[in-house]
């Protein structure tokens, strides 16, 4: 291996620098602590640990401590001493055999490709309970089980092939022992392996005449260490040690991680290559790792280095450490070549110089790749070893881990040449700085791959928080970190699902990371993370606790419910993330939230069992029941004697039993817990029960034929008197009347700061309603890569719900520029969005999307999409799986082909090779059925009846419909078929989804597409829609018909100075406008930055002086911090901020100045980063002498990068904003006549 200890220069840990990198004092230096410093007086010694330090003393004794006062602990405690000597005797249960199940070196290890993974039964179990055995999924040929391999009895040529160290050298193994004896009737060497594979020349497995298979290697891969084996092994140990203090589990533990020491040093799997060998490991294609790829690599570590934290006190016992000692002195005497380990200082010098101190080594050499675990096995190794002298271990791994730096190739072929990678420092700091924005999303577009960024900087934060050796180390602090814990929960559409944004797989649920959100409110107690626990928590306490090492894990409930009484639960507003560039405008109340009743922990009232309990679970408590006739019993109170409903909460899966219900004795009912149905279900009874304590009791009597067991399982159980099942049944009634109106104009690709995992889809948007989703983004690709239909289309923006100009793909930014929004009117809210950079040859690519309230239950958007310049606009828009029908057109199905036309084939690849993603006509060869109109009527409507394929509902959303009526002066309208793809992790897709496409050809065409999205469920509530004249060359007005009787007016201008007039009906000066009338007569009035709104004829409902405040910033915070304030100099009476929208919007690229001409064109920026936009929401604002105004802006800081990140904040920080930017602030004004 190369060797790279020393790349990179000396980095200054020192607690200034740390301090001014976080912005609030989140980082110090290292400290020396107590006995490690005495230790380490001795050279010799100085390496040795002296303490636990991941699970420190009073950890432990308050796990004692809870075993002793609460039951489930002590069930948490018992499961893992079940999972422990279960795995003791699968892989045991003597020492030997476990010390055996270390693999060294010269035994290859490689994860197989994913169709062989699929042939070979998949990476959980391997089928069969001996060693070196895999079942396969094809069926035996001369038999009638399925086919076993490798044939030969691997175990025993191993073990003739042991060398003084007792590590494995097939130079000394019998050959002799290579010879089918599994399944000789095919062939005497027939599914042989030695290690290197065996051929399938006749494809007896399915995998290709001739394949490779290394059924060793996917052995020793996924049974052998992860996350089988070991890995499994090491776990239940671990907890079981902890839990129980009983020696035997250590003594376990510390004889498996002896020997993985033993070996570790010369692990490697840059000698098992994937194209040269055909062993896959998960490497991102670099061939880098030790035992496994470097991309699982740190995953690996993690589980294995804090064992050795958790056994190191067993060594302390005299009983314990002769047992280890003993034991591998007859391991030194059976293989000579190895260390002594005649004590336990020998025992722990091997460990920790072997394994533990390795992992600073591997990072440095990309053998665990940065962003995958890296960081946070370096910092476990640090906080474990605990040696924080000035050349201590400890010292040097975490001044790596914050050490700016980068992983490197030096080499010709980056994807054969291992040796060539190296990483030359953690630079943990950096990424949060430079890749995350204010709103806390890293630089990818992609939901998933964003948690995976944020996790990786956790697993650090996590694994330093409350280390003493590392003086107030607290990542927690941090403002852009600080926000990333919540990622992707601003995302929530319907309280229920997110967007599949990027490469996302579909169907979304809630996105965020349950470890960041809990970790964020037990560090910071923002009230949002207690928001987001109960609401993961099914909106309640009940089972919320602490963990069992912490002193009062029961308060923790306590406290969320206090955020939750204070501030109501979960419920999201419109919003617009600005940093991120995604915005909701959310509408409806969801009825169905929060809990309603009195629901328990059913392990809370748990009394008594005739059988074994597990209450380990994190919600659930399992009755172990094995026969008929056993039975378990719980209590519960009721203030008074009446008639309550019972909602149990349960578990079906086939290995449960069939049981009767009793409450007070009383026979309730039989469940069959197999039979009924899979997963978790509630269970309904209404009964009287008597005031006080009554009884539920669950009786086994037996089981299905079909079932593998007699267990069952219990949630929750809630408790609902007559006042609470008439709010339920009232709230079922009403239901999820939740509906939103989504906007993504974040990053779209690499080219500008991005990834690859974003899609070239700026100002996309998507529809919620109706319990689902209406109209969503493709989701994650069929395949990564220049997979050639996730280039052309899936990633592309012709498969996404916005214009593409001149035939192409939008060209690569950052985040768009946000030019109005407003989420608190009552009625109106509105986001409008400008994305200079996607298109060189647009003067203006910008949309205005706005929902108006017509009652409880509806919604419906207006779209204004205004496109200047280019030659081609293509309008793309697309619902969910559907019937379509249509209005204003005539179509004509065209006689095969795709839109491409009729003589291109779907997916050909002449097309494609012909093309790049952003040349005219990419992707048009993905979307066939195609039915044109080249005389489309000036208004055109679309309508899907949808279907729920992701059964969202309970009635396959009957009668539930999208409708998208556009106007314009259509060139031709297209309806074709496009196909989301199937990625192996997402749920099938809908077979197909119907496109439509409104063009327009010409020479430097100017366009505003305009549009109204309707969902409705049975009758609409919108009766008829017409555009109505309205002067001004740059506006546009609608008309909207309500079957409530309300009339509408919507009007959008280029904010022009003078007042329009809108079907000779009223006159209005301002960007955005509604106006309703009731009868005849004016019911509403809204106009955002503007200053009229007037009945032809009649007095002005709004009039105002100004639809907007300019001014110019004096001064702002600088740096990072979780305060941030602008100081600003206005040219406007200060009243007149009492209507602000909620944004202020800083000038930041002399696009809109105030004092002078705006900037002519703006450049299009490439490179590491492109500009970040102004805008910031306005959570607070204060007048101050004159005309100066001071606006909080909250967490969201205004940094943007270091100007240096090789220097950190000794560089300086380049900020978002400087000091004279111009600044607007739009006011909205409403008038109503109630």
């Amino acid at each position: 291996m190369c060797s790279v200890a020393n790349s990179g220069d000396a980095f200054d840990l020192s607690r200034r620098s740390i301090l001014a990198t976080t912005g609030a004092g989140a980082l110090g230096g290292l400290v020396s602590i107590g006995d490690t410093a005495a230790a380490a007086e001795n050279d010799e010694w100085y390496h040795l640990k002296t303490r636990p330090t991941m699970w420190t003393e009073k950890m432990r004794t308050n796990a004692q401590t809870n075993i002793d006062r609460y039951d489930w602990a002590e069930s948490q405690r018992d499961s893992a001493v079940s999972e422990a000597d279960t795995r003791l005797e699968q892989y045991g249960p003597d020492l030997e055999s476990l010390w055996k199940l270390v693999t060294s070196q010269k035994i290859p290890r490689g994860g197989g490709e994913t169709f062989e993974r699929r042939i070979l039964g998949g990476h959980s179990q391997p089928g069969t309970d001996r060693l070196w055995k895999i079942e396969t999924t094809v069926e035996n040929p001369h038999g009638e089980e399925n086919l076993i391999v490798p044939t030969n009895d691997f175990g025993a040529y191993r073990n003739s092939g042991l060398d003084d160290r007792g590590m494995f050298d097939p130079e000394l193994a019998d050959d002799s022992l290579l010879v089918n004896e599994e399944h000789p009737e095919m062939g005497e060497g027939w599914g042989v392996d030695d290690g290197w594979g065996w051929h399938d020349q006749d494809d007896d497995l399915g995998g290709g005449a001739g394949n490779r298979w290394n059924f060793v290697a996917y052995y020793n891969h996924w049974f052998t260490w992860r996350p089988g084996g070991i890995r499994r092994l090491v776990n239940a140990l671990v907890d079981a040690y902890l839990l129980t203090e009983e020696s035997e589990y250590a003594i376990a533990g510390l004889v498996v991680l002896d020997r993985i020491a033993d070996v570790y040093p010369e692990m490697t799997i840059w000698d098992y290559q994937r194209g040269e060998h055909g062993f896959w490991n998960n490497s991102g294609g670099r061939q880098t790792g030790r035992i496994i790829g470097s991309h699982w690599e740190g995953n690996l570590a993690r589980n294995l280095l804090v064992a050795y934290d958790a056994f190191f006190p067993a060594l302390d016992d005299a009983e314990a450490a002769d047992a280890v000692v003993d034991f591998l002195e007859t391991k030194t005497d059976e293989y000579p070549d190895l260390p002594e380990k005649d004590s336990v200082a020998k025992i722990r010098e091997n460990i920790e110089e072997n394994y533990l101190q390795e992992m600073l080594p591997a990072a440095k050499e990309s053998d665990m790749a940065p962003g995958r675990g890296q960081l946070s096995a370096v910092t476990i190794s640090a906080r474990v070893q605990d040696d924080t002298r000035e050349n201590g271990y400890t010292r040097e791994a975490l001044e790596w881990v914050f050490q700016p730096g980068d992983e490197y190739f030096d080499g010709d072929q980056w994807n054969e040449e291992p040796e060539n990678w190296y990483t030359t420092g953690g630079n943990v700091l950096a990424p949060i700085v430079d890749e995350c924005d204010r709103d806390g999303y890293w630089h990818e577009g992609s939901l998933g791959y964003n948690r995976i960024r944020m996790s990786s900087i956790q697993q650090v934060a996590e694994n330093l928080e409350g280390y003493d050796g590392f003086d107030g180390a607290d990542l927690y602090q941090h403002p852009k970190f600080q926000n990333a814990l919540k990622i992707n929960a601003d995302l929530l559409l319907l309280d229920e699902f997110s967007p599949a944004l990027g490469d996302t797989h579909h169907p979304s649920r809630t996105e965020w990371s349950q470890s960041a959100v809990s970790e964020g409110y037990e560090t910071t107690e923002r009230p949002i993370f207690a928001k987001l626990w109960h609401y993961s928590n099914g909106y309640s306490t009940a089972g919320i606790r602490g963990s069992i090492y912490e002193a009062e894990p029961e308060g923790l409930a306590d406290d969320i419910q206090a955020v939750i009484d204070a501030d109501g639960p979960l419920d999201l507003s419109s919003q617009n993330l600005a940093g991120f560039g995604f915005a909701a405008l959310r509408d409806g109340t969801n009825h169905e939230i929060g809990s309603i009743g009195e629901t328990h922990d059913t392990s809370a009232l748990f009394v008594e069992a005739s059988a074994p309990v597990d209450d380990s679970f994190e919600e659930a408590i399992q009755f172990e029941a094995t026969k008929a006739g056993e039975w378990w019993s719980f209590e519960f109170d009721v203030d008074e004697a009446a008639e309550y409903e019972l909602e149990i909460e349960t578990l079906f899966v086939d290995t449960y039993g069939i049981y009767e219900l009793y409450v007070n004795d009383e026979y309730i009912a039989t469940v069959d817990f197999m039979a009924d149905g899979t997963g978790q279900e509630t269970l309904a009874y209404p009964l009287d029960l008597q005031a006080g304590t009554n009884e539920m009791r669950w009786e086994c009597i037996g089981r299905n034929e079909d079932a593998n067991g007699y267990s069952m399982a219990l949630y929750y159980l809630t408790v609902l008197d007559e006042g609470d099942r008439e709010q339920r049944d009232a709230a079922d009634e009403m239901g999820n009347a939740k509906r939103a109106v989504w906007m993504y104009y974040g990053r779209n690709g690499n080219g500008a700061g991005g990834t690859t995992h974003a899609h070239r889809d700026a100002l996309q948007i998507g529809v919620a309603a109706n319990e689902m989703e209406l109209s969503r983004d493709l989701g994650y690709p069929e395949a990564t890569g220049d997979h050639p239909p996730r280039l052309f289309f899936t990633d592309n923006t012709i498969s996404h719900n916005t214009v593409v100009v001149d035939e192409r793909g939008q060209d690569h930014h950052w985040v768009g520029v946000p030019r109005h929004f407003d989420g608190n009117d009552e009625r109106v809210s509105l986001v409008d969005v400008e994305a200079p950079h996607v298109y060189e040859e647009t003067d203006e690519y910008r949309r205005t999307i706005a929902t108006i309230t017509v009652d409880e239950e509806h919604s419906y958007a207006i779209d204004f999409f205004h496109v200047d310049g280019g030659d081609d606009h293509r309008f793309s828009f697309h619902a969910t799986e559907a019937d379509v029908s249509t209005e204003g057109l005539e179509l004509d199905a065209q006689n095969g082909g795709t839109l491409a036309g009729p003589d291109v084939p779907y997916a050909d690849d002449n097309y494609n090779q012909a093309r790049s993603p952003n040349s005219a006509g990419s992707g048009f060869n993905y979307f066939d059925t195609v039915e044109r109109d080249a005389d489309p009527d000036r208004q055109v409507v679309v309508d899907w009846d949808v279907a729920d394929h992701f059964n969202r509902r309970d009635d396959d959303a009957e009668d539930v419909h999208l409708r998208l009526t556009s106007f314009g002066e259509f060139d031709e309208v297209t309806l074709a078929d496009g196909y989301p793809p199937h990625s192996p992790e997402s749920t099938a897709p809908e077979d197909s989804l119907r496109y439509v496409f409104l063009s327009r050809h010409g020479t430097d065409l100017e366009t505003t597409f305009t549009s109204v999205l309707e969902h409705y469920e049975g009758d609409r509530v919108v009766e008829s829609i017409e555009d109505v004249p309205v002067t001004g060359d740059k506006s546009r007005a609608l008309k909207l018909e309500l079957a409530t009787g309300r009339t509408d007016y919507v009007v959008r201008t280029d904010g022009q100075p003078n007042p329009v007039t809108v079907d000779d009906t009223f006159r209005f000066q301002g960007f955005f406008g509604v106006y309703s009338l009731e009868d005849g007569q004016p019911e509403y009035a809204y106009v955002h930055d503007g200053t009229l709104l007037a009945p032809v004829g009649g007095e002005p409902l709004v009039q105002e002086s100004t639809g907007q405040v300019r001014g110019f910033i004096e001064d702002f915070t600088r740096g990072m911090s979780l305060e941030n304030e602008l100081d600003l100099r206005i040219a406007n009476d200060r009243d007149e901020l009492d209507r602000h929208a909620g944004f202020v919007y800083v000038d930041n690229d002399d696009s809109n100045q105030w004092r002078g001409p705006p900037t002519s064109e703006i450049p299009i920026l490439e490179g590491p980063r492109a500009p970040d936009n102004g805008a910031y929401p306005i959570e607070d604002l204060e007048t101050g002498n004159g005309n100066t105004v001071t606006i909080d802006v909250g967490e969201r800081t205004l940094v943007r990068q270091f100007e240096d990140p090789d220097q950190l904040e000794d560089g300086g920080y380049e900020h978002i904003i400087t000091e004279n930017d111009d600044i607007r602030i739009p006011l909205t004004s409403t008038w109503s006549r109630e």
